[in-house]
């Protein structure tokens, strides 16, 4: 961990040593959210495209039934990876505080273990590194939560609006199938 920490720029190495290991772990929780997070809006962003490209109307001999069911294998194809993810999201975007509150409560017990320090030559040090160490976990906790959830919610807004564009159209489809042809 030292040889990563010396490729960093200085004042990124002082933050990521006074956030102790709760901050790393916060940083990797970070990637991996905001990877995830980044996939699924492009993986929607797909099915969009997809459903634009969608026809339902190859045969006027197609019954309501059939494009209902394709309308059905086309959301377990394409929107049902989209659906997976979303209580993965969920869990994560809830994760991000719940760590940094670790952090807070693991930045405490190290100020209160300074403050009983009575063999310590500067008892003050590590009062300041475990208050350091408490509010930059917080910090960085709710700085990885706060947009997450944002991102999160619209990305949940999105799969619901696609769900009913694709219900919309299989519908639309279904009226001009009805509709007597000349």
């Amino acid at each position: 961990m030292t040889s990563i920490l010396q490729k960093l720029p200085l004042e990124l190495q002082s933050v990521l040593d006074q956030g102790g290991p709760i901050l790393w772990l916060l940083l990797l929780l970070c990637i991996v959210l905001y990877s995830i997070l980044t996939s699924t809006w492009l993986g929607l962003f797909e099915v969009k495209k997809a459903i634009k490209g969608l026809d339902l109307t190859l045969a006027h001999e197609r019954c309501e039934e059939e494009v209902r069911c394709d309308v059905a294998l086309f959301e377990l194809d394409k929107l049902a990876w989209v659906r997976r993810r979303i209580p993965v999201l969920s869990v994560l975007c809830a994760l991000a505080p719940l760590a940094g509150l670790l952090g807070t409560v693991s930045g405490m017990l190290s100020t209160f273990s300074g403050m009983a320090s009575q063999h310590a030559a500067k008892p003050i040090d590590a009062i300041s590194s475990g208050i350091s160490e408490a509010l930059l976990t917080t910090q960085a906790g709710l700085l990885i939560a706060i947009p997450a959830t944002l991102i999160f919610a619209l990305l949940k807004s999105q799969l619901a609006h696609v769900h009913h564009t694709l219900e919309q159209h299989a519908c639309q489809t279904v009226v001009q199938l009805k509709t007597p042809q000349p």
